[in-house]
């Protein structure tokens, strides 16, 4: 197998070639009916007053045995668009259990019906998101004249699925449709949602209406930057849902002109208490509305995400699977920052157990990311087991969490660093910048992907701006490295110097940076200190040779490599 490491191995020759840079065509996802004038051969019957039945076009009695399968179907069809997400069927059906053992049951019930429809499982449908059957196919007796029902038949005779969640739905259900329900049960959206996070974006109540305006975007902007990190559900408001219920996080953001100066004020607080977790202001030239324009939301957005979860993950009971699951992500992102052998298995090792309490998709990215990090860095280990595992960890978190921006672009970078075919992962960061455009790893790949093909100038622009928002941000010395690699690439080889000795400051022990330091030094003329770096590397990096260093193509200084700044180090070898 090819060293993992040099897999960018002619990056510039390949997408000079090959990529017409990142224009993503069209929409990721496919049609989800069925495919236009496509003849439909199969058809099913769902009878939902009298005994709840699955009868196909022949005759034939396609109900599933299992109760939780027979719910499934029965959530599903009783909406109009026939179409449920994945975690509103296990929140609704498996309310007890923890998301990754809910998650486990829900693909377990849907394994079931796709038996038991037999031929006519081609109604049955499901991605990453959602599970939906083909309304084109399904034909129901929800419409009081539909010939398919019964005169005198309750809503779902004798239906019993042993779920608090699901018992009350179909309270509220058979209320709306003939009134059977012994209590008149709340509806089911009123209901707060277990295992995740709640967020509410509060509502100012100074300011004009564009100050308020502008509050409201930005308090829901930041919203989306620290739901991203782990399982929440935001709200706008306490006014849809139980007023009885209390968010785990309310984010408050006023407004104010003064001056020719827009003002923002930012803070981040806990719900029960109003402990403030975060804080931070912005002023920028102009009006309120200009605020939205700012580069400097990425930095707010980039921080709060950062260093809210940690430290909300000390005030509220672990005993809940998304708060245990935040706890030891948090864990993990700390120990990114060391990036050697050690720091990086204690990394994994804290990502795997947060997805084993809390089956959320970002988790298992940010542990494909940390493989990366392993063939990178030339970690000692299985190679090929890694890269193996890095695919798989990889396609399970777009799977599972395609629509989280955070788990999308950590797969793109991770890709990016790893395959020679660049095109999907520069794709996959432009829907990740797509999803939120305050997204910093989705803008890094873009900068280091504008970099391979030559677009120097936007390139530096893109990623010092990634920079400059993750000033902040205990992963800031990764941020350098890359913004050093870009500088390479645009020729701006003092400011690539110093990036690299402030990411190498940051993490002593992290290799990457003193591999750039060795050239940029001796570039410089500054031979002494290209002698401290590779005295550095001797000791980090096991193995490590000058002869290795200037010689071996598998050696991961490619960028050093193609910008012929490996020259001046063999005068230190002479």
């Amino acid at each position: 197998m090819r060293q993992c490491v040099n897999a960018r191995r002619n990056l510039h020759t390949f997408f000079t070639k090959n990529l017409r840079f990142i224009a993503v065509s069209g929409s990721m996802g496919a049609s989800k009916g069925a495919a236009p004038g496509k003849l439909l051969k199969n058809r099913v019957k769902i009878r939902f007053f009298g005994t709840f039945a699955v009868i196909d076009s022949n005759g034939r009695d396609l109900t599933p045995k299992g109760k939780k399968a027979r719910g499934i179907v029965a959530l599903l069809a009783e909406t109009t668009t026939m179409r449920r997400g994945r975690r509103w069927l296990e929140a609704m059906l498996w309310s007890d259990r923890a998301p990754s053992q809910a998650s486990g049951s829900l693909r377990q019930s849907l394994s079931e019906l796709r038996s038991a429809f037999g031929e006519t499982v081609d109604i049955l449908h499901s991605d990453r998101g959602d599970v939906w059957l083909n309304a084109e196919a399904v034909d129901t007796d929800i419409d009081p004249n539909s010939p398919l029902r019964e005169p005198g038949r309750a809503f779902l005779e004798g239906f019993d699925v042993r779920d608090e969640a699901f018992e009350q739905w179909l309270s509220e259900a058979r209320s709306r449709y003939d009134g059977t329900a012994r209590v008149p049960a709340a509806p089911a959206a009123a209901r707060p949602l277990q295992n995740v996070v709640t967020i509410r974006s509060a509502v100012s109540e100074i300011g004009s209406v564009t100050e308020n305006v502008v509050g409201r975007v930005l308090a829901d902007t930041v919203a989306r930057g620290i739901e991203q990190n782990f399982s929440a559900a935001r709200y706008v408001s306490a006014s849809r849902n139980d007023p009885d219920l209390v968010p785990d996080l309310e984010i408050r953001c006023d407004t104010a002109n003064d001056g020719g100066r827009a003002v923002a004020f930012i803070r981040v607080e806990e719900g029960a208490s109003g402990r403030v977790l975060f804080s931070e202001h912005l002023t920028v030239p102009g009006t309120s509305a200009d605020l939205l324009q700012s580069d400097a939301i990425h930095g707010i957005v980039n921080a709060a995400s950062a260093q809210v979860p940690a430290r909300l993950a000390s005030h509220i009971d672990l005993h809940r699977p998304e708060a245990a699951a935040m706890g030891f992500s948090s864990l993990a992102r700390r120990q990114l920052k060391r990036l050697d052998g050690e720091g990086l298995a204690e990394a994994n090792e804290n990502f795997q157990r947060a997805y084993e309490v809390d089956s959320n998709g970002v988790f298992l990215a940010w542990r494909a990311f940390v493989r990366m990090a392993q063939l990178v860095e030339a970690v000692d280990g299985d190679a090929q087991g890694w890269r193996d595992e890095v695919d798989q960890l990889a396609s399970d978190a777009l799977n599972l969490s395609g629509g989280n921006s955070l788990a999308v672009a950590l797969v793109a970078l991770t890709r990016f660093m790893l395959e020679d075919d660049l095109r999907p992962a520069a794709e996959l960061a432009k829907t990740a910048l797509s999803q939120n455009t305050n997204s910093l790893f989705a803008r890094q790949t873009l900068a280091l992907a504008h970099s391979a093909v030559g677009d120097a100038e936007k390139a530096y622009a893109m990623s010092s701006s990634c920079r400059t928002a993750a000033a902040n941000d205990e992963l800031s010395h990764l941020w350098d490295l890359y913004h050093a690699l870009v500088c390479i690439g645009a020729g701006r080889l003092d400011e690539a110097r110093a990036t690299s000795h402030s990411s190498a400051a940051k993490s002593p022990t992290f290799i990457a940076p003193r591999r750039q330091l060795v050239a940029l030094c001796a570039h410089s003329g500054d031979f002494d200190d290209a002698k401290a770096h590779l005295t550095a590397l001797e000791k980090l990096e096991g193995g490590f040779t000058i002869d290795r260093y200037l010689n071996d193509p598998e050696y991961p200084n490619l960028t050093l490599r193609n910008a012929g700044l490996l020259d001046p180090v063999r005068k230190i070898k002479d």
